[in-house]
């Protein structure tokens, strides 16, 4: 059984869930070294379709019982949120406060890490979040069964964070952890797949390239802004890409529909 429980494949997830998710890992269990994102970067999708698929699965249930798809939506987003630990929540809302705030490289990133939110960093969440409920109540009403719409959006922010981290250089006020996960180009290409093709059988192809595509203007866009207020990407900055480019998928899917 220990060999099964400390297969590498099995501690790449345990690591990958412990970064992206309140998940409580008895990390000791599964290895005795720390956990390696370089080795595990291949199962950052498969964190977002857990998240996805649970928080989903919650608000489907809600919706087979009777309550209003808005509602359900709106409380399956909320699970999303708990769950994940506004992991990526953060990281717009910060972005949005250093980038709004202005100023050099040193002052914003300062402003990012400030545990405090201001009134860029709180308009830019509320907004999005609301966006996401709208995006994804309005998937629902298309038939699409709402925990593989959270599931794919989740999984296709973390494909774009790998996107983003091969293309942008990292910024000089980046933390160690920005840099620690960018493994072999053959794990990066695990990564992109495990998004990929489970979502060939949820959209048309059609839907699929155009939420691909919105999602890679935005991600390109959250590249080069970040480029130019910190001379490279952040972990924040990642974060914040993830959730944007959730957004800019689901509403290519959306307008294809």
């Amino acid at each position: 059984m220990k060999r099964i429980y400390r297969q590498s494949h099995i501690v790449d997830f345990m690591a990958v869930l412990m970064q992206f998710t309140r998940v409580k890992i008895n990390w000791a269990y599964f290895s005795d070294d720390p956990p390696d994102l370089k080795r595990a970067s291949w199962a950052f999708p498969l964190a977002g379709w857990l998240v996805g698929l649970l928080s989903g699965g919650l608000g489907q249930i809600l919706i087979i019982v009777g309550l209003p798809i808005l509602l359900s939506c709106t409380l399956a987003s909320a699970f999303c949120i708990y769950l994940s630990g506004a992991y990526h929540e953060d990281g717009l809302a910060d972005m949005a406060d250093g980038f709004g705030a202005g100023g050099d490289g040193e002052k914003i990133s300062n402003i990012i890490h400030d545990s405090r939110l201001g009134t860029y960093g709180v308009s830019a969440l509320s907004l999005a979040i609301i966006v996401r409920i709208l995006l994804i109540s309005s998937l629902v009403e298309t038939g699409l069964w709402l925990f593989v719409i959270m599931g794919s959006g989740l999984a296709v922010g973390k494909g774009f964070i790998m996107i983003n981290r091969r293309l942008f250089l990292v910024s000089e006020f980046a933390g160690s952890a920005t840099v620690s996960f960018l493994g072999s180009n053959i794990r990066q290409i695990v990564c992109l797949l495990l998004w990929f093709l489970p979502c060939l059988f949820i959209f048309s192809f059609e839907q699929l390239a155009f939420g691909i595509l919105l999602g890679l203007i935005v991600s390109v866009w959250c590249g080069f802004r970040a480029k130019f207020y910190l001379g490279g990407i952040t972990g924040d900055i990642l974060g914040a890409t993830a959730f944007l480019t959730e957004l800019a998928f689901f509403l290519g899917v959306l307008l294809l529909a």
